[in-house]
């Protein structure tokens, strides 16, 4: 990105170049977000990107720039000065879109300060993300829930996910595996060994399953 503060009538203009990247997470329960990026030049004009970004049903993410040009009295002004919008286009997973330009000026008389972009998109996906597999379960707590019987383990999750058609949950220390249908948020494994167990769970559907959820010592072991 490049910033030009005009100096004026007696002095020379400022400007800037500012390299950034971004990245962001969508899934198909938090499909929307928006990557943004600023630069402010001799504390009165800001270059102002901001792409907004949504993953659709097809996969596909679709992307929509917007470059403003904001001037004042200090790099916190409010004031727009001029904006510019670039065409609205989607990248199917793996895909990416090169060499997207926006500029805006001050619309101003005689006051020339303008800002330009540069920027590259891309559609990564990843274990766990994209491709249609559902979102990562959270908030996975294990317990012994009954003193009388210390080998009953109940597993709770929170369902946080919303195209799930099953979960599965792990017992990590013997690498054992069980299903239980979905919209569920708990299961109690029965048989398990005294010693210390972890546990995980993941979610799953046609297009695969989710990540397992972490092991921390204080939450999903027990």
């Amino acid at each position: 990105m490049t910033v030009t503060n005009a100096g004026g009538a007696f002095d020379d203009d400022t400007t800037q170049t500012f390299n950034f990247s971004r990245q962001v997470r969508l899934t198909h329960d938090n499909p929307t977000n928006t990557l943004t990026a600023s630069h402010c030049v001799a504390n009165q004009t800001v270059g102002s990107l901001s792409v907004h970004v949504q993953l659709r049903n097809n996969e596909m993410v679709v992307e929509t720039p917007t470059l403003r040009l904001l001037e004042g009295s200090s790099c916190l002004t409010s004031d727009l000065d001029g904006s510019s919008q670039g065409i609205q286009q989607g990248m199917r997973p793996g895909g990416s879109l090169t060499g997207a330009r926006l500029s805006a000026r001050n619309s101003e008389a005689f006051s020339p300060d303008r800002a330009s972009v540069t920027f590259n998109l891309s559609h990564a996906t990843g274990s766990g993300m994209g491709a249609g597999r559902p979102a990562p379960v959270s908030g996975v707590v294990a317990s012994r829930p009954d003193p009388a019987d210390p080998s009953r383990v109940r597993v709770d999750w929170q369902d946080v996910v919303t195209d799930e058609t099953h979960f599965q949950l792990r017992n990590s220390t013997l690498n054992t595996t069980v299903s239980v249908g979905p919209n569920t948020t708990s299961f109690t494994f029965t048989g398990q060994p005294a010693a210390r167990q972890c546990y995980q769970v993941r979610a799953a559907n046609s297009h695969g399953p989710s990540d397992w959820t972490p092991v921390s010592p204080t939450q999903e072991c027990v």
